[in-house]
């Protein structure tokens, strides 16, 4: 019995091992390469490493870098001021409500809690703006040392580029101010308001 339950097993483990046997197959070579078809590593010439070439090579990337910083901060200051716009607007309407209809605690409850929020925007905007004033003069100055390094057409485009951003993040900003004169004007009738009712 002992023993054909060891046959078992070993029947067992030569299909195994037969199964899981390693196949070899026979590979034909490619044929060798050309001289001209072999990859040839050959060092840079070092009559084209001049100190010019080296400091147009990293004028470029200052370009670049500069370029990047402009984009972001632009687009950062463009959709945080969508946001702050849109809680600009939100309170103008809950301070409006408060004026037209007699509203409740949880009414005042909301404006506080839209006005923090608004607020946290605002510092946010201004430490942007001012990341920006920095990010300009670099750019300006990225801009000139193109200039210097005789990479004119690449000064131009960053110059290009700087009015760009400024444009648009100042439209940004006139357009916050706008709104928050309106804002300062409802807060100033319900101020008003609150006043005549107090004296009633």
């Amino acid at each position: 019995m002992a023993m054909r339950h060891t046959l078992r097993k070993l029947r067992n483990i030569s299909s195994v091992m037969y199964s899981s046997g390693i196949l070899f197959t026979h590979c034909t070579l490619s044929e060798k390469l050309n001289e001209k078809e072999k990859l040839k590593l050959e060092p840079p010439d070092i009559k084209k490493l001049t100190y010019e070439s080296m400091i147009q090579c990293s004028t470029l990337d200052v370009v670049n870098s500069a370029t990047q910083a402009l984009t972001v901060t632009c687009m950062a200051i463009i959709n945080l001021s969508t946001e702050y716009r849109t809680l600009l607007n939100k309170l103008i309407s809950l301070l409006t409500d408060t004026l037209n209809h007699d509203v409740s605690d949880v009414h005042w409850d909301l404006i506080v809690e839209v006005r923090t929020e608004m607020e946290e925007k605002k510092q946010i905007l201004m430490k942007l703006t001012g990341y920006m004033d920095y990010v300009h003069k670099m750019a300006v100055a990225t801009s000139e040392i193109s200039f210097l390094s005789g990479m004119d057409s690449l000064s131009n485009l960053l110059c290009q580029r700087i009015n760009d951003v400024l444009d648009n993040v100042k439209k940004e900003v006139e357009s916050n101010l706008e709104l928050e004169q309106a804002y300062r004007h409802i807060q100033e009738q319900c101020i008003k308001n609150s006043k005549e009712t107090a004296k009633t």
